[in-house]
């Protein structure tokens, strides 16, 4: 197996990992967090400011368990061509 780790650059792709309402169901601590719709399974996730501007530089925002998912697809967190 061939890898490479590199800094993630805006314009890669990638995902990034929002918290499931589930595992969170208060996040009255996290005021600047807004409840979304995972595009993959449709569960309720958790984004923050700082995922909103990860996904505004070319990230898709999934839910913990489908980022993990595609972690072990290859291929599952690149940018689609």
């Amino acid at each position: 197996m061939n890898i490479t780790i590199k800094p993630w650059n805006p314009g890669d792709g990638g995902l990034i990992c929002l918290p499931l309402r589930s595992n969170i169901p208060d996040a009255s601590k996290h005021p600047d967090w807004r409840l979304v719709t995972c595009p993959s399974c449709g569960r309720e996730c958790w984004e923050s400011e700082l995922a909103r501007q990860v996904k505004a530089a070319g990230a898709a925002g999934v839910c913990t368990e489908c980022a993990l998912r595609a972690a072990n697809t290859p291929g599952g967190g690149e940018k689609k061509k």
